[in-house]
């Protein structure tokens, strides 16, 4: 046992002092538990049990076990935020969460108070000031991620999996060729032309989709790609240069070859699809990475807690949560005789 773990435990127990020899069972407002210098009282547990329902009424509570247990260990995982805190340093006063409020309303767009809280109250799903009191945390817990809490950088094979289950959602990469047909001049009978002219083409690749490749080599492609050929491109990319192509392409099985479309400069197309494939693992790997850190930022955070609770002194009264736990009950009653004896 280290001095000061030593050092904690007399704080407490001089904390206990100070209201005299008293019993957490027989005190008004009975004390739950001791956490470093913190204590968790009847009163307390209260509020944050209403606190913890409110939070997590719609989503999936974070802890496990019966409510009290739920309700002690989220009140712990404060405490234990504030203490280290502390020892860190780092303060979270009104104005840091007003800047905080203010930081998060200007990135989602909104310049009206009103509407963001309104906003956010629909987003999330929690009253307004239910989310405002939880932000002080959620700041320090961000601090902590930084100074505190080992990353957990995702393994070679966590990233195979995550690709693995998620094919279908990383987007797909396609190649293609294109010819395109350009009228001289923005005149009816020339556009027509253009269009009959393309259309004539189209019956004829149809009949032998080889001769694709041999017409969107020839002089009338007006491609900016020599033989109107793209190699493997993301569908996203190609989305953001001309949608009625995606449109196009998104329709077509491989080697398939589509109808005559303008695209969004107005010029005359037929698309032949030649390849479709999954967006590879290595040009989404850095993204793959930085979900799964997300994701594991809430794991190394409560690994983390865990170890803080063997380093920080506690002393759990409650008979519900000591039985539920299995955990060691202190003697409740305190008294200067049994300090001295030690």
């Amino acid at each position: 046992m280290t001095m000061k773990f030593l050092k904690n435990k007399l704080i407490i127990i001089l904390i206990l002092l100070s209201f005299g020899e008293i019993s957490a069972k027989d005190s008004v407002n009975r004390i739950y538990g001791i956490i470093g210098k913190y204590s968790i009282t009847q009163l307390d547990y209260e509020k944050g049990e209403d606190r913890y329902k409110k939070l997590f009424k719609k989503g999936n509570p974070p802890y496990k076990g019966s409510m009290k247990t739920q309700v002690m260990n989220f009140l712990i995982e404060r405490m234990i935020i504030d203490i280290t805190c502390e020892e860190e340093s780092i303060q979270v006063n009104d104005k840091r969460v007003e800047a905080e409020v203010d930081r998060i309303m200007e990135n989602s767009g909104f310049k009206d108070r009103a509407l963001f809280e309104k906003n956010l109250s629909d987003k999330t799903g929690l009253p307004f000031d239910i989310w405002l009191a939880e932000l002080p945390y959620q700041i320090k817990k961000g601090q902590l991620m930084q100074v505190r809490v080992p990353p957990k950088t995702p393994t070679e094979a966590e990233i195979n999996d995550w690709y693995a289950k998620n094919i279908n959602r990383i987007g797909f990469e396609l190649k293609y060729r294109e010819i395109i047909l350009l009228p001289k001049n923005s005149s009816t009978d020339e556009e027509l032309r253009v269009s009959n002219e393309l259309n004539q083409i189209l019956k004829e690749v149809k009949k032998d989709k080889s001769a694709f490749a041999l017409i969107a080599s020839g002089p009338r492609n007006a491609s900016s790609i020599r033989g109107g050929f793209h190699d493997w491109v993301s569908v996203t990319e190609i989305m953001q240069k001309n949608r009625p192509l995606v449109n196009q392409l998104g329709i077509l099985e491989v080697n398939g070859v589509s109808n005559v479309f303008r695209d969004e400069r107005d010029r005359y197309c037929i698309v032949k699809l030649e390849g479709k494939r999954p967006t590879p693992k290595e040009n989404v790997r850095r993204a793959i990475q930085e979900i799964l850190g997300r994701e594991k930022m809430d794991t190394s955070f409560h690994d983390w807690v865990m170890e803080r609770r063997k380093e920080v002194p506690m002393l759990i009264y409650d008979e519900e949560y000591v039985k539920e736990n299995k955990i060691e009950a202190p003697d409740e009653t305190f008294n200067i005789d049994k300090v001295k004896d030690k």
